[in-house]
């Protein structure tokens, strides 16, 4: 009963070829091993995928000016980068909160509660791929 008989193979093949037609199973049996690959390539790349963040600097030079319920923030440009992410955390060392994406170096944060300490770090990003925080740096709003 759990065996397939030469006529059984026969009619799986005689089905194949009638949905597929001749011509197509050499596409088929490609894309098949495409997708098998794929499948390989992406389990096996998991840790491949998170090492370019390793290589895209994260920016340099972040500095914090605080005012009146805001911080100003600046940061040196990086090559090739699309977007810097500014992060802010009410505790030195995080965790942090993304609060803003922009293509500028300078970002101000405001609305601010007075007399109030905050941390933040900043992060570049190209396509899909972002670097590591930049070095933290504080401001206390007046």
């Amino acid at each position: 009963m759990g065996e397939f008989s030469i006529f059984h193979w026969l009619v799986v093949l005689a089905i194949i070829l009638i949905f597929f037609g001749g011509r197509r199973i050499p596409e088929v049996m490609k894309g098949l091993g495409e997708g098998i690959r794929s499948f390989k390539e992406g389990v096996s790349g998991a840790e491949k995928a998170q090492t370019p963040s390793a290589t895209l600097a994260a920016p340099g030079g972040l500095t914090a000016k605080s005012g009146s319920g805001q911080v100003e923030l600046s940061w040196g440009a990086a090559a090739g980068v699309t977007t810097y992410n500014v992060k802010r955390s009410g505790t030195s060392g995080g965790p942090y909160a993304r609060i803003a994406s922009t293509s500028a170096t300078s970002y101000t944060d405001e609305g601010l509660a007075g007399a109030t300490t905050f941390y933040y770090v900043v992060s570049s990003t190209v396509s899909s791929t972002e670097s590591g925080n930049s070095v933290e740096v504080s401001a206390t709003t007046a």
